[in-house]
């Protein structure tokens, strides 16, 4: 065979022909990464308990899950920690087990835990994802840190509308949050607790689903919208109303502000505020072209920005 292939000169040429198309053919298929790509089988369960102290959060809450989650089948270890007004509990999935099913399991578990303190939040249950970085993108200027935090988010906004964009996750902006300060000469002076005005407030800032009524042209969704998202919507929530039509708003008792969280931790670039947009990739994207996507988007949004 080897010295027919000598003698016809033809037949080597037209095989190295077809072996080097085939090669470039299939090395436009090969996915690019940055790094090698992995799934990570951990399942994490979070529970908020605003008000209370690592103890409180292990009696109360770590217990009773690992309790109800030790016998799922499928998890190798399972590891817990309790911190003031949160617990945080992680479970490792064996090789070979289904993350979706195992995922199920302790969703069902979890929620048949009735034994919570009544001041605890809903847990949150999920498969751990990793993220894989492309670009990080720098927005900074010598500008109020709320007009940084909207043109971020604008630029954000803009860049998503980008098909090649997925995902942006904002890093060093502060969370905008409402302060309400009731001093106690105000409560003891209407007869309130300071539990009574926090419920109230919490009544008066609720988006509740009331179901559907079916009609001749379809469905219609019923909701009860009273959510407030500004200090002055927040100020003009009635506390107490008197026999004669009297309203006691809450801005009559409280100073009501709305700004930034205080923090310990800020982000700078050139010496001035930043906010620092993380632009991932998931599934089959790959960082050639999520990187070419936010030029191409950046180039357009550039012109602009202020």
């Amino acid at each position: 065979m080897i010295a027919w292939m000598v003698h016809n000169r033809v037949t080597p040429n037209l095989l190295m022909i077809v072996l080097l198309l085939g090669g470039f053919l299939m090395s436009s298929k090969i996915k690019q990464e940055v790094f090698p790509s992995f799934e990570l089988d951990i399942i994490s369960i979070r529970v908020s308990y605003p008000g209370s102290g690592p103890e409180e959060v292990e009696q109360g809450i770590i217990l009773a899950i690992e309790e109800a989650v030790q016998g799922i089948v499928g998890i190798k270890e399972i590891t817990s920690t309790a911190q003031e007004g949160s617990a945080y509990v992680r479970a490792e999935l064996l090789e070979d087990a289904n993350p979706q099913k195992v995922l199920q399991d302790i969703q069902q578990e979890v929620d048949r835990i009735s034994s919570f303190p009544v001041d605890a939040e809903n847990p949150v249950i999920s498969l751990a994802t990793r993220k894989r970085q492309v670009i990080r993108l720098n927005i900074f200027g010598d500008i109020p840190e709320r007009a940084l935090l909207e043109t971020a988010k604008m630029v954000r906004d803009r860049m998503l509308q980008n098909k090649g964009i997925t995902q942006i996750e904002l890093r060093g902006a502060r969370n905008y949050e409402i302060t309400v300060s009731v001093p106690f000469e105000k409560l003891r002076m209407y007869n309130l607790t300071l539990a009574e005005v926090a419920d109230i407030i919490r009544i008066r800032s609720i988006e509740i689903p009331g179901g559907k009524v079916e009609t001749d042209g379809g469905e219609i969704l019923l909701r009860v919208r009273d959510r407030r998202a500004w200090a002055d919507e927040f100020a003009r929530i009635p506390i107490v109303t008197s026999a004669g039509g009297t309203v006691l708003y809450l801005e009559d008792i409280a100073d009501v502000r709305e700004g930034f969280e205080d923090s310990t931790r800020f982000a700078t670039y050139n010496r001035m505020s930043s906010i620092q947009l993380r632009i991932d990739r998931v599934g089959d994207q790959t960082p050639i072209s999520v990187s070419k996507a936010a030029h191409t988007a950046m180039a357009e949004i550039e012109a602009d920005l202020p």
